[in-house]
């Protein structure tokens, strides 16, 4: 909803209901279903880099398996926002109804994030890039790309504080916990961090931290598949830009791709909602794509790229019951989840 509000502001400033409805009425749907078989890919991918990310772990999981548990993980970080926890439960919860070991699950999923954060970094300096020869919105890309590495920096930092000074990272994970809980509760809102919570995160960190060196040829296999996460992704928003009619202008593609890496990870609201919308589409005008066309392409891209997924998570988590453990428990060994 906040995506659609963002946007309705951003079509009220550039452009018209009719205009919109005119570039919409000229799409090609064959492109269009060309990018929704791209984001297939893209998932299907996604779920070869959990795979291999689990595999560095010891967790034993197979790709086609994992993209329904990804899908659900979707939706449970949507319906849950402004915490990772309830995404990460959906692998662990699944690893765990397979026999395999949950905590050791729980450090996949950290696996699996540092090797896409990484492998996004590349896609994201080159729309940096692509903005700064353009000399268009410099500033805006420079500190947007300035936080996206930063984050990084913490992670990475995380992980080295996790393998060599644990009882550090936990001292400050007790801290966070404090002030997290105390701002939730002036806003009213019970505990959001659980009393545990800094020792189950340092003792994740700290597998993870450990078990990348151990790795490497899974680890590679998992930066493999992260890197063609990304180019399905881009090559899926690049069919959006010809089923609107757009010329394929490198420069728009790649810094309207990398902004919204950016700020799917470094905005407060869960996968970015209203501010990668606003970024793609003030990035598309600015390098010269029609007001209609920046937000037809934007408005498709993110409802093949999250809602789309979140809808299929909802139907998921229902039919692999992932938030129902005690139900499942009795049902006889075979049936689904």
């Amino acid at each position: 909803m906040l995506a659609i509000v963002v946007l309705a502001i951003v079509a009220a400033q550039f452009t018209s209901a009719a205009a919109l409805g005119a570039e919409l009425g000229r799409a090609n749907w064959a492109w269009a279903l060309v990018a929704l078989v791209l984001q297939g890919a893209f998932f299907l991918l996604y779920g070869g880099l959990y795979e291999a990310g689990f595999r560095a772990v010891g967790v034993s999981s197979e790709a086609l398996r994992l993209v329904p548990i990804l899908f659900a993980s979707i939706f449970a970080k949507t319906a849950v926002p402004f915490t990772a926890a309830p995404a990460a439960a959906v692998f662990i919860d699944d690893a765990s109804a397979r026999g395999e070991s949950g905590p050791r699950a729980a450090v996949g999923v950290v696996v699996v994030l540092v090797v896409d954060l990484l492998t996004a970094l590349p896609f994201v300096v080159a729309g940096t890039v692509a903005l700064v020869m353009r000399d268009r919105l410099v500033e805006f890309a420079l500190a947007g790309t300035g936080l996206f590495v930063a984050f990084i920096g913490g992670v990475l930092i995380v992980l080295g504080l996790a393998a060599r000074r644990p009882g550090w990272l936990e001292a400050l994970l007790v801290a966070c916990r404090a002030v997290v809980n105390r701002s939730a509760r002036l806003l009213g809102r019970p505990d959001v961090l659980p009393a545990g919570w800094e020792r189950r995160t340092t003792e994740q960190m700290a597998g993870a931290a450990n078990s990348i060196p151990g790795h490497p040829r899974d680890m590679a296999v998992a930066a493999g598949y992260g890197l063609l996460v990304h180019l399905a992704n881009i090559a899926g928003l690049a069919a959006i830009f010809l089923a609107f009619g757009q010329h394929l202008d490198v420069a728009a593609l790649a810094a309207g791709f990398g902004m919204s890496i950016v700020f799917f990870i470094i905005a407060i609201v869960p996968d970015g909602v209203g501010a990668v919308e606003g970024a793609m589409a003030l990035v598309f005008v600015q390098l010269g794509m029609t007001a209609p066309a920046a937000i037809l392409v934007t408005v498709v891209f993110r409802i093949l790229n999250v809602w789309l997924p979140v809808a299929i998570g909802l139907w998921f988590a229902r039919r692999l019951r992932l938030f129902g453990a005690g139900e499942r428990a009795g049902e006889p060994a075979g049936e689904p989840g």
